[in-house]
């Protein structure tokens, strides 16, 4: 690929992983080929990516990749800039058509988009090939896994939310869905069955992030499988780690793999470019098919366009991560566009990991949940 001067020379924050800094570095050439477009990338931790707030850095960059949550917090700061107004309608109807599961539409508050998706994931399972079959397709399945000391499930607090989202959901009461932010019931029941797998899984499961997760499985101890966590595709590409992953649909009570809490990551302007004209262009390019299921996937990328999904190369490279989980990324849940989401989830965060952590509810539990979202969420 023969590159062409840049004509246009911008900054991008991401966050700090090969799927989210590596992939990007290595489109830039695409971008300067075809748009006369680079980006300087810089990456901040996972852990300031789920936590800062967008409004304390967007002032220093054209592009950033952001998590959907955000977007409600970040619009209301007037941080972000609403791809209608630069892109046309048929752009964007071609990436709804493309996206993966509700990806694209996680990202429309206020009847716009504010930014688009570049990467789809949300919670499912893990296993080792080499020690077994298939994934468990319900959680009394998982549970005998547990029993045999084989199961890890990544529980530090922000996951321990994802995973109550994700139960409630499932039994049929997602979060806000609603007058009522929570079924106190069904949440009761979510917690419980959450407490039995801290019974079932290592004590340091406590401290784990999905990443961590996969990384303990990918290594050489006793266990065989992982649930309710993130996938990456990372674990599924030969010579990532010494031993190969698998992922597939996340755990149900039937069987239909539906509610898993959704994540992944979309590619916002800020309001503070210079130069929207080249930002929303070179955001659009990275969300299309042709770059996400060739450069983008190859370099370590999760793509968030369907295309590349159900590339056969992109299976192949990632032993089928796209083509075994799709189903559970279809059904996934999203979590409501609501201002204030952010402090909402960490505050849930903060009720349900000591708990888990004692291996015990206290009984109050569903009680502050229920509270808290009439104190943090601003309803429009």
């Amino acid at each position: 690929m023969s590159l062409r001067p840049a004509e246009h020379k911008l900054t991008g924050m991401t966050w700090e992983h090969v799927r989210g800094h590596g992939c990007l570095v290595a489109s830039d050439p695409f971008l300067q080929s075809n748009l006369g477009i680079t980006v300087d990338w810089t990456a901040r931790s996972l852990l300031a990516f789920g936590d800062q707030k967008i409004e304390e850095f967007y002032q220093d960059f054209d592009l950033m990749v952001i998590d959907y949550p955000h977007i409600p917090d970040a619009v209301a700061a007037g941080t972000v800039l609403p791809f209608e107004d630069f892109v046309s309608a048929a752009d964007l109807d071609q990436l709804a058509q493309e996206s993966v599961g509700g990806s694209h539409h996680s990202y429309l508050f206020r009847n716009k988009h504010w930014a688009l998706a570049l990467d789809a994931a949300s919670q499912v399972s893990a296993y080792r090939p080499d020690r077994a079959d298939c994934a468990p397709l319900t959680w009394n399945d998982a549970k005998e896994i547990g029993k045999a000391g084989k199961l890890l499930w990544p529980y530090k607090p922000v996951d321990a939310f994802s995973t109550f989202a994700t139960l409630c959901a499932q039994l049929g009461a997602p979060l806000a869905g609603s007058k009522n932010f929570i079924d106190n019931q069904i949440a009761a029941e979510a917690l419980e069955l959450m407490i039995e797998f801290t019974h079932l899984v290592p004590d340091f499961c406590a401290t784990f992030n999905p990443i961590d997760t996969a990384e303990a499985l990918a290594d050489d101890g006793p266990y065989s499988h992982a649930l309710a966590l993130y996938g990456y595709t990372n674990y599924g590409r030969v010579g990532f780690r010494k031993n190969l992953l698998s992922y597939d649909d996340i755990p149900s009570f039937d069987g239909q793999a539906s509610g898993a809490c959704l994540g992944g990551t979309g590619i916002a302007v800020s309001s503070a470019t210079k130069n929207p004209e080249a930002a929303f262009k070179a955001a659009l390019t990275l969300a299309k098919g042709d770059v996400q299921s060739t450069v983008y996937t190859k370099a370590g990328g999760q793509p968030g366009n369907l295309r590349a999904w159900k590339s056969r190369e992109c299976n192949e490279i990632t032993n089928y991560f796209f083509r075994n989980t799709l189903r559970t990324l279809e059904r996934a849940w999203i979590r409501p566009p609501v201002i204030g989401w952010p402090d909402i989830q960490m505050e849930i965060s903060k009720i349900v990991h000591p708990s888990l952590v004692a291996k015990k509810l206290t009984g109050k539990e569903v009680a502050l949940i229920a509270e808290l979202y009439d104190r943090h969420a601003v309803i429009e």
